[in-house]
């Protein structure tokens, strides 16, 4: 890696991208909880059954099974800030696009498959670069910090956004101004991304093939052990826990018999609960370290929805909700500043990119999988073998370099 802190005006330069990086993703994720919120709406207006809800959360997933390994390599070779403008722009014209065809009303679940497969397709990308282009722009003793900020602002979005969107869809405009926010908050990260500036550029390398470069990136992840054991691990959590995230909105509905405000009044309590953890993932790593509070994180998701499955309780519910939230963000935190320390700077897009696909693996499955056990068993008995099973992914991990040589 370059120097920790790079002197002079490159210090000063990193420190004022942390706020354009913040900011614009603060914008986007709100956005992106508007639009989670509106599609699963969208979904169950249309058809109202738990397998295309399902389908929805595939399509938007299935992208990283597509492209999420091969797309390491090309950011690795691309100017990656340019990149992510584009990223940004084609999704808002999906979401502008979907909100003129709900204005008109001639809106189909296709045109939702469509939209979150897109989206989907352009957040591989965006996000595999940006945690590619945060080592560039930031010195190394931002990441943590930034990091921190990003899952507090993903976490916080998640109370702002299911809110806002409820009161959006119950009141005049309904889901048409929905997408339409969602669309205009990708304008304004793009926006932001304008102001970034690399302070310490990456050093230009000669590439081989495209073959050659995925599978010098795969090699690397799979021979440290560390981020090896992270990325299975993660792979097995997400393949357990998907369902739970793609039929969050039917048990709001179905169990807990909540409407549209009440939904994502449900979805604001237990996500400002996760942000309230979020803010002690610094203090929480620097105790732990971080292979440590991505294990205790994955503990605190599946004893969470351990409860969530067990109550029919509205506050219970929401609580427990939000310590399972509580652990993803100490995982996300901790996960993204090890790849982002630990794989060299040069092959940073291809282990990042590689790890995230490998770990997504599971969610399409999941969440297609789930929505027809739904079907059969019903949402409790999902919710509890999910959960159960995630907490037998953070007890293997014990075991692995993870827990034992934390970085």
């Amino acid at each position: 890696m370059a120097p920790l802190a790079p002197p002079g005006r490159e210090a000063a330069r990193a420190r004022r991208n942390l706020f354009p990086l913040v900011a614009g993703q603060a914008i986007s994720l709100f956005g992106d909880q508007v639009a989670i919120f509106s599609l699963a709406w969208l979904v169950v207006e249309l058809t109202g059954r738990e397998r295309d809800l399902g389908l929805t959360a595939a399509a938007e997933t299935l992208p990283m099974l597509l492209f999420g390994i091969a797309a390491g390599v090309v950011i690795d070779r691309v100017a990656v800030r340019a990149w992510l403008i584009v990223a940004d722009l084609a999704r808002a014209a999906a979401f502008l696009l979907l909100a003129v065809a709900v204005a008109v009303d001639v809106q189909a679940l296709w045109m939702v498959l469509a939209v979150a497969f897109l989206a989907g397709t352009m957040a591989v990308f965006f996000d595999s670069g940006l945690q590619a282009l945060m080592p560039a722009a930031l010195s190394d003793d931002l990441l943590v910090t930034a990091n921190t900020r990003l899952q507090f602002a993903a976490t916080l979005a998640t109370v702002l956004g299911p809110s806002a969107a409820g009161l959006l869809i119950a009141g005049a405009g309904g889901l048409t101004v929905a997408f339409v926010v969602n669309g205009v908050t990708f304008l304004g990260s793009a926006a932001y991304l304008v102001a970034v500036r690399e302070v310490r550029p990456r050093v230009p390398v000669e590439h081989g093939s495209f073959g050659s470069d995925l599978r010098e990136g795969l090699s690397y992840l799979w021979h440290e052990p560390r981020l090896r054991w992270a990325t299975l691990g993660a792979s097995a959590a997400n393949l357990a826990f998907a369902p739970v995230a793609a039929t969050l909105i039917l048990y709001a509905t179905n169990v807990l018999g909540l409407g549209s405000r009440g939904a994502g009044g449900f979805f604001a309590v237990n996500a400002a609960i996760g942000a309230a953890g979020v803010l002690a993932a610094i203090r929480v790593i620097r105790w732990l370290r971080l292979g440590r509070t991505m294990v205790v994180g994955m503990v605190g998701l599946g004893a969470g929805f351990v409860i969530v499955a067990a109550t029919d309780v509205f506050v219970v519910a929401a609580l427990a909700a939000g310590t399972a939230l509580v652990g993803v963000a100490w995982i996300n935190v901790a996960f993204t500043t090890l790849r982002q320390t630990v794989a060299p700077p040069a092959m940073l897009g291809r282990v990042v990119a590689a790890s995230r696909a490998i770990s997504w693996t599971g969610i399409p499955a999941g969440a297609a999988l789930g929505g027809l056990l739904a079907d059969s068993i019903g949402l409790v008995a999902l919710y509890r073998i999910s959960s159960a099973a995630v907490l037998v992914v953070a007890v293997g991990l014990l075991a692995t370099p993870l827990w034992r040589q934390p970085a």
